[in-house]
């Protein structure tokens, strides 16, 4: 397994082909980490092993979830790839600084997800903002899609480059992780909407679930390690007391 070892999340996958292109594409530079989002078709089928040409391993441990936020709950950063423009996603950058940020968050120990959307449709607005980064492919702005495969693959060479390129000098910190994981996020993002509902913060009703979402992201933004999310937690309690 390739020492960055971050994990290739495909949300809503459609055809099992493409799955198996992809298991294929990550083997190729030493990947193995796949995890499948809601997939339509099943990933260890005939086509998609077929189309795997040999990296079955990689779809033999593939994790399957329901939703995204369970996929990622044991996580400490996300990007996504996407080549449309979305409403108020600022940090976007290209795939070679996308591929360093990575780079330097798996040395570090970090445990780094990258996402990919379905062909349909590619990832949600409320995909995007679980990712603190929008990695955006250059492509032809009139024909900008790119096949689910071929994204992972562009992915999986720049990531390999910056690995060649860099990991002979750099070496892997042992210092402790502390960085809070999207499952410690999600709770402390959980326990602020309930108290905030019960104050009748979200008003009006028709406005709620954006205004949710936004505060989501903007937790989800913060750069908050397990004592952070600790003292969070200390004064939802101080505030929310009985006196």
């Amino acid at each position: 397994m390739h020492k960055l070892n971050p994990v290739f999340i495909l949300v809503n996958p459609q055809m099992a082909e493409n799955i198996g292109a992809v298991a294929r594409a990550m083997l190729n530079f030493g990947f193995q980490n796949l995890r499948l989002v809601n997939p339509r078709e099943n990933h260890l089928s005939d086509r998609a092993l077929a189309m795997a040409a040999g990296a079955g391993r990689v779809l033999d441990q593939a994790q399957v979830f329901e939703n995204l936020g369970d996929a990622c709950k044991d996580l400490n950063e996300i990007l996504a790839t996407s080549a449309r423009d979305r409403y108020k996603y600022k940090d976007v950058v290209d795939p070679i600084i996308g591929c360093e940020t990575i780079f330097q968050s798996c040395s570090e120990g970090y445990k780094i997800g990258i996402l990919f959307g379905g062909e349909r449709a590619g990832l949600s607005n409320d995909d995007l903002f679980l990712a603190k980064r929008l990695i955006r492919i250059p492509s032809n702005p009139i024909f900008s899609s790119l096949n689910l495969a071929q994204s992972v693959l562009l992915i999986c060479y720049q990531l390999n480059i910056c690995f060649l390129e860099r990991s002979a000098g750099s070496s892997q910190t042992n210092v402790p992780i502390t960085k809070a994981n999207y499952e410690e996020m999600q709770v402390l993002a959980t326990k602020l909407e309930d108290e905030l509902d019960k104050k009748r913060f979200f008003y009006p009703e028709g406005k709620k679930k954006r205004m949710k979402t936004r505060l989501r992201k903007l937790i989800y933004g913060l750069e908050l390690n397990k004592e952070d999310v600790k003292i969070f937690h200390g004064v939802l309690k101080a505030l929310i007391k009985k006196n």
